[in-house]
């Protein structure tokens, strides 16, 4: 038997069981119901397009069994497809493979590389170690199809261990093979999309036996100034005429205006309380649906009634796709009992200063054929206010919100309640965000985890397990911060200059509770920093102005002899946040070696600089008091709030990194400057037997 025959044997047999192994990962999607009745979703299937005229598909799913995630590419092109991981969307350190067809002998090829940090724009380098298996790979006269599999965590310092975290995928399209000492990467067509490979996702296809019908509820003709660098806007709107109860199995933006992702920041719909106050109009209800909507939460032209409106069932921020529900999930609208009214909440952002006119919204998917249980969604995490302060300069800086017994006691029935999914949610400085649950002083694994969040591709979370939260539970929304770069402290609010810190959590069954949230004490703010009193104001007026937006004493006699940010010079937006805040306002009386400063002076005057300073307030701010909030949907209950110390828990532990060598990789030179004599060899050698295989057939 001569060699050609060899190598066309061992090729058939690879090919054979590559082939088999593929077909018996590949299985339609199905779920097992534990014994607390939570679904675990099994044999999920991912399939996104990646650009926008659909050139190129990813479709993906992982074998726990095994540590791995298969995948499968379907890019227009006789070339290669380029698939690469990164945390930061650049080529630079990421982790890439190449995959290709030979187009002389049919041989599908999967090359294993990295991004050069030097020159980061420059060819990717060859790993040392290959770490793709082709499974599969033919072409046609326009495709390339082919089928690969790795390990999640490989243990090659030069590839990226992939995670449940937000991920940059990276993709490319070549006109040609790759040939050696070209390995081009940037091709035809390049581009990058955020994904969270670990999640299923159920889309409007899912289901689409079910008779859905759509409602779309738009803003109109929403004008954004140039001079408008933050707008909160609402809309009320009206229920469609319905037969019955009904259930949304999903919402999708709707955005209108080519700077729509720049402008529009985040959308909220509402279902509101229309009989909540009893010197209410019902008549009201209907002449603020026909007009155009109002600036939110302003005491002057937000009428009081729309403060009913607190129980989120669609929610969008920038980057995502909205949501499906799973099938055994709809979240409930019509019926005797439902809401006859909803409230669209749109925040625009507009850093740059756009002139722009909007139509954005949400486009509800419903159907009459009810599922197996209603669902929900309630807000936690930080309330917000200016008492949420991230210091300056800092690399990592946490703040946490938490939702207590005092909430889950009274208002989670006694299975508890089941969470589906979680959108994570801060601003420009927010890096990391978690959902932490802790029961009976112990913190169980983490229910959503994002160590690489990015406020501009804020998706959902989708639990391929679903988590029982009991009552007496707690849920703590943990979010760390970066701001290496500013000079001045950022407090919580509604601009992206300022932060949040909030999980958006999908579950079922439906409680009547709209949010559970928790802020530092005003009293206990203040005294973080010795400040105990200001002119004309008691310490419980001030609180009152934080906890209930109440109207302040005109405060300039007072501040006239303050000192207040400097006004000389261009001021900026971020100028104009300090000056109309209300630390700015406040001008400390005791103690007397601070008397005649504002707060928010006093605060820039603080040692940020020292991080044995700013490690303290971290701290005390996380494990001092906590004042919680539940927010309840209906007027027949009432949870006051409560002031409690942080709990007391054993921390869960991250189990250790199964690879020893990770240990290393921050060493930006060992990843991407490895002795490049020895990736030009490996590739040689790589190279060559391919030639070999060329010549022999």
């Amino acid at each position: 038997m001569s060699v050609q025959d060899v190598l066309w044997i061992v090729l058939t047999v690879q090919l054979c069981f590559g082939l088999a192994y593929f077909e018996n990962n590949q299985r339609t999607q199905d779920y097992d119901v534990d014994k607390n009745g939570s679904v675990h979703h099994k044999n999920w299937v991912r399939n996104e397009m990646m650009d926008s005229l659909g050139l190129y598909w990813l479709k993906w799913w992982i074998n726990a069994n095994e540590n791995s995630i298969y995948f499968e590419v379907t890019v227009h092109t006789r070339g290669f497809a380029g698939l690469g991981f990164s945390k930061d969307g650049r080529l630079a350190r990421a982790d890439m493979v190449l995959l290709w067809v030979d187009d002389a002998t049919g041989h599908p090829n999967a090359l294993d590389c990295h991004g050069a940090l030097y020159p980061s724009s420059g060819p990717p380098l060859q790993d040392d170690t290959q770490n793709y298996d082709v499974l599969d790979g033919t072409q046609n006269g326009t495709h390339t199809i082919m089928k690969f599999k790795r390990k999640i965590e490989t243990c090659d310092p030069f590839d990226i261990p992939l995670s449940p975290d937000t991920f940059k995928v990276l993709w490319s399209i070549g006109e040609n093979d790759p040939i050696h000492g070209n390995l081009d990467w940037h091709g035809q067509s390049r581009g990058v999309k955020a994904l969270q490979l670990f999640s299923p996702m159920f889309t409007k296809n899912s289901h689409s036996s079910e008779g859905t019908q759509k409602w779309d509820i738009t803003v109109n003709n929403v004008t954004i100034d140039r001079s408008m660098d933050t707008l909160y806007w609402c809309k009320i709107v009206r229920l469609p005429e319905l037969t019955g109860k009904q259930h949304i199995i999903g919402y999708e933006p709707l955005l209108s205006g080519k700077y729509d992702r720049n402008v529009v920041h985040h959308m909220t719909l509402f279902e509101c309380q229309s009989k909540i106050y009893s010197a209410s109009d019902p008549s009201s209800w209907d002449l603020w649906v026909r007009s155009a909507g109002t600036v939110c939460n302003s005491n002057q032209l937000t009428p009081r009634d729309w403060d009913s409106c607190s129980t989120p069932v669609a929610v969008w921020s920038l980057g995502s796709d909205g949501q499906f529900l799973p099938p055994h999930a709809g979240i409930p609208m019509g019926g005797a009992s439902g809401a006859s009214y909803y409230m669209l909440e749109i925040h625009y952002d507009n850093p740059d200063g756009k002139e722009s006119v909007d139509h954005s919204g949400f486009r509800i998917h419903y159907t009459p054929n009810l599922r197996t249980y209603d669902s929900g969604i309630l807000i936690s995490g930080v309330s917000i206010s200016e008492t949420q302060l991230i210091p300056p300069g800092q690399k990592k800086y946490r703040s946490v919100g938490i939702c207590g017994p005092s909430c889950s006691s009274v208002m989670f029935p006694k299975d508890g309640i089941k969470i589906i999914s979680g959108t994570l949610h801060s601003h420009q400085a927010g890096r990391t965000i978690s959902l932490r649950h802790v029961r009976s002083g112990k913190e169980l694994n983490p229910i959503i985890v994002d160590e690489n969040y990015d406020y501009r591709h804020q998706k959902v979370h989708q639990l391929a397990n679903e988590t029982v939260v009991l009552p007496g539970d707690y849920l703590i929304t943990d979010c760390s911060y970066e701001t290496k770069y500013r000079k001045r402290p950022t407090f919580g609010g509604y601009s992206t200059k300022e932060e949040m810190c909030l999980t958006f959590i999908t579950y079922y069954p439906k409680i009547e509770m709209s949010g559970c949230y928790s802020m530092t004490p005003v009293r206990e703010f203040f005294e973080m920093f010795r400040v105990y009193q200001f002119y004309s104001l008691n310490m419980t007026d001030v609180e009152n102005m934080f906890l209930y937006n109440s109207d302040y004493t005109d405060l300039s006699k007072q501040a006239k002899n303050a000192t207040n940010i400097s006004n000389s010079g261009k001021t900026s937006k971020e100028d104009v946040i300090y000056q109309e805040s209300l630390l700015n306002k406040l001008v400390i009386s005791d103690p007397a070696e601070f008397h005649d400063r504002t707060f928010l002076s006093h605060l820039n005057q603080l040692p940020w600089h020292d991080p044995l300073f700013t490690k303290r307030v971290e701290q005390a701010f996380i494990t001092g008091t906590h004042m919680t909030f539940c927010r309840v949907s209906k007027d027949s209950l009432s949870i006051p709030s409560e002031i409690i110390r942080y709990p007391e828990f054993t921390a869960y532990v991250k189990p250790p990194a199964p690879c020893l060598n990770y240990l290393f990789t921050d060493n930006e030179e060992l990843r991407s400057g490895s002795s490049q004599l020895f990736t030009d060899f490996t590739l040689s050698l790589l190279l060559i037997q391919l030639g070999l295989r060329t010549t022999l057939v």
